[in-house]
């Protein structure tokens, strides 16, 4: 079953000078499927894991997540989508130092409810 299909993505900073960061990248992920993404600086790995991951939006291609593209979800939906589909483990801790781990715990559980 796959569970992860990236066709034709593309993706361009535009600014003074502008810059494709990726370029007609395709590829599928069976579930159980064991992946590495590897590259020198500036190649486009973490360009490529936020436009999996719905943190930037690609200039062109699709990518379909478990059957469904996130990309042209709305704001609510894409919203449910990434608290359902999607975990994300960052390179740095990206935590709040005030919190205890009983109130992240606490935070994630409210995370769960039903929001209409």
């Amino acid at each position: 079953m796959k569970i992860l299909q990236v066709h034709q993505l593309e993706k361009t900073y535009v600014g003074k000078v502008n810059y494709t960061a990726l370029n007609d990248v395709s590829f599928d992920l069976e579930q159980g499927d064991f992946t590495a993404i590897m590259g020198p600086s500036g190649s486009g790995k973490t360009t490529l894991l936020n436009c999996i991951s719905t943190i930037d939006i690609p200039s062109g291609g699709e990518i379909t997540v478990n059957g469904q593209q996130p990309h042209s979800m709305n704001d609510g939906d894409l919203a449910k989508f990434r608290r359902n589909e999607l975990g994300f483990v960052f390179q740095d801790f990206n935590l709040v130092h005030t919190l205890t781990v009983r109130e992240y715990s606490t935070t994630a559980y409210l995370g769960q409810r039903s929001y209409t």
